[in-house]
């Protein structure tokens, strides 16, 4: 003969022979723990996730917006050149030299393409 499962609600603190499981809390440097409530507060729960589905979601790619302006010896704006959006995390083709973006004097910039 097998014993019922007898856990205590998280939100009621009520034992109850009929636990359903709400969280599973996941540790670094141990076991992690299952969290539990009665069928009654069970609604007041989010339904449960699976990590690993998490991980399988499509990254979010960074993004990294620059204001670009052109500024004199003395620190004054004499042009506003926008904004240039640069995204991270695949490839990107290279900034076109143009008036907006002229090459500066780095190495980068210097290899001819």
């Amino acid at each position: 003969m097998t014993r019922p499962a007898v856990r205590m609600c998280a939100r009621c603190q009520r034992t109850t022979d009929e636990p359903v499981l709400v969280h599973e809390v996941h540790a670094a440097t141990g076991p992690g723990f299952n969290v539990y409530a009665c069928p009654d507060c069970v609604e007041h729960y989010p339904p449960l996730t699976n990590a690993l589905e998490l991980l399988d979601t499509a990254r979010r790619r960074s993004r990294l917006t620059l204001h670009v302006l052109k500024v004199n010896a003395e620190g004054t704006v004499t042009e506003d050149r926008g904004e240039v959006e640069i995204l991270a995390g695949g490839r990107t083709d290279p900034v076109p030299f143009t008036s907006a973006y002229p090459p500066c004097n780095c190495p980068r910039c210097k290899t001819p393409r």
